[in-house]
């Protein structure tokens, strides 16, 4: 499918058309647009009119699945397959020499970054971050462009501070090669797009593919790229406002950055040492659409970082697919907030399961989630009352645990180290494979559904139907349910009644599930025997036939 490559603007008119877009027309200040934003968790908002800035005010533009898909155009439980499929493709990009954002170009000491609209999002902000960046750089030694998503703070009009303290932050990387050659790296940000840019720039690729190729394999056609001001970087042609910077890395991570309001919903990591940036251009759309995205807050589960979900979903599909495991669906739980994920997998060996686990745990780039659960194909993944039911009967803590220590994880997880390291662990949550096991213990009771009666059903008489009813059990055992569907319309009392004339001549048989009627000399017609127990596991009684 062939997504265009849209300005913001077009899709912005694209959200409102598709329901997902709350317009704010009045004047606001700048200190009021958290607030709205969390009265909004569930749609984007466009403040149109923002005191003592051109800029309009986009946040919440992809703050839940639904976002997602739509962006994508999916259903929401495919939005991580799709990632997967169109990361495989590479499509050149185009180069362009004129765009909107080069309506207002501003260079050395005229770069005044005070013109956006800056605001504390979260009490205990170190200051006034923009966050809906995406960081643009070349590989010193290789060239390959990488972009990905980074939150960056206010120092002065033409200075800020960015964090790339994870281990996954690949243009920090850039950063140490350029250091290396005794060079400071050329940065560009670009703010505001489209929510298919921001899900194209979080897939995991290998460090030697060209982010803007995967781009154009989003689109299904070439992205068009042009060339920034001051810096030999390219930045997507549909940019809103570009921040040409220089990160010195020759300083290293030096510069106070932080604390910041986190994904988790808490402030993660206190005061970091970071980069600093020098902005040496500003390039925007006269009057453009600053975006900013939400994070934390009250609702921290509706937020713009939920971007990070489908991006996670995409890792672990991808990595399950190459390590051999039948893997159907993947989900990041919202409540999860990138921590937790569950996998729905077809195991073909006993080992499958505990294996899906280890990969779980280990193969984004993301070092994210802590807590992995795998289930079967009959569980609805995306349903939370079966996904909770599954963990209740199919998971045995001291048989069904995997436990990971020492792996990369987020830092700002209140409890990884300073390092950025975590214990994890995994839930199996299938049915156990193995001849010990009788699968019809886990099989789901469902709803008797018999339909409607027959067409010109004759009702019997109660003696006719007990005759009846002993010709059909005598030729073959019947379940209960097998006599009512026989008799599907018969008034139930009449019915109930004729099997009660039989039930003294009945017996049952030893066949799981359904344990059929059958008739038979003596009252049963196998023996009931004491059950030993198979003390490995209190749920399982082992029976004789």
């Amino acid at each position: 499918m062939q997504i265009m490559q849209q300005s913001l603007p077009e899709f912005v008119a694209a959200m409102d058309k598709a329901g997902f877009l709350v317009r704010i027309k009045d004047e606001v200040r700048v200190d009021q647009i958290p607030k709205l934003m969390e009265a909004n968790p569930t749609k984007a908002i466009l403040v149109e009119k923002v005191k003592d800035t051109e800029f309009s005010v986009l946040a919440n533009a992809y703050s839940n699945q639904e976002m997602f898909a739509w962006a994508m155009g999916c259903d929401k439980t495919r939005t991580g397959l799709e990632m997967v499929a169109r990361s495989k493709g590479r499509v050149k990009w185009e180069t362009v020499t004129t765009a909107p954002c080069k309506e207002v170009i501003l260079k050395g000491d005229d770069v005044d970054l005070t013109r956006l609209p800056l605001f504390l999002h979260h009490d205990r902000d170190g200051h006034a971050y923009t966050n809906d960046n995406l960081f643009i750089s070349k590989h010193p030694d290789t060239g390959v462009y990488d972009w990905g998503i980074y939150r960056s703070m206010f120092r002065t009009k033409n200075e800020k501070s960015v964090d790339m303290t994870c281990t996954s932050h690949r243009q920090r990387i850039h950063a140490m090669a350029a250091a290396a050659k005794g060079q400071n790296l050329d940065v560009a940000i670009v703010l505001g797009g489209p929510t298919i840019d921001k899900i194209a720039a979080l897939v995991g690729v290998t460090a030697d593919t060209d982010d803007f190729e995967v781009l154009g394999a989003f689109y299904g056609a070439p992205a068009k790229m042009i060339k920034c001001e001051t810096i030999d970087v390219m930045v997507p042609a549909n940019a809103e406002i570009v921040l040409e910077c220089e990160l010195m890395a020759l300083e290293g991570l030096v510069y106070d950055e932080g604390p910041y309001g986190e994904f988790t919903g808490m402030y993660g990591g206190g005061i970091k040492h970071n980069y600093r940036l020098k902005v040496k251009a500003m390039t925007y759309r006269k009057g453009g659409i600053f975006q900013h995205c939400t994070i934390g807050g009250l609702h921290p589960w509706y937020t713009d970082n939920m971007l990070q979900l489908p991006a996670i979903e995409a890792d672990l599909f991808n990595g399950l697919k190459q390590g051999g495991i039948d893997v159907r669906e993947v989900r990041c739980p919202l409540g999860g907030l990138s921590n937790i994920a569950y996998a729905k997998i077809h195991p073909l060996g006993a080992g499958d399961s505990k294996q899906a686990l280890g990969i779980m745990l280990t193969c984004s780039k993301q070092g994210l989630p802590k807590i992995a659960m795998v289930f079967d194909t009959d569980v609805d993944i995306w349903d939370d009352q079966a996904v909770l039911s599954a963990q209740a009967y199919r998971y045995m803590p001291d048989r069904d645990t995997v436990r990971l220590d020492g792996l990369n994880t987020m830092t700002v997880d209140p409890k990884s180290t300073t390092l950025g390291i975590s214990s994890k662990i995994g839930l199996d949550c299938t049915v156990p494979l193995g001849p010990e096991w009788n699968p019809n213990e886990f099989v789901r009771s469902t709803v008797t559904d018999l339909g409607d009666p027959p067409a010109g059903l004759k009702i019997m008489t109660e003696e006719a139907l007990t005759k009846d009813m002993e010709a059909f059990i005598a030729s073959e055992p019947r379940a209960w349910h097998d006599i009512l569907k026989q008799y599907h319309g018969q008034p139930y009392p009449v019915l109930y009644r004729a099997f009660g004339n039989l039930r003294h001549k009945l017996g049952r048989t030893n066949d799981p599930p359904w344990y059929r009627y059958t008739l038979s000399a003596t009252p049963f017609s196998w023996e009931a025997k004491p059950q030993p127990m198979n003390h490995s596991d209190p749920r399982h009684i082992k029976t004789t036939s």
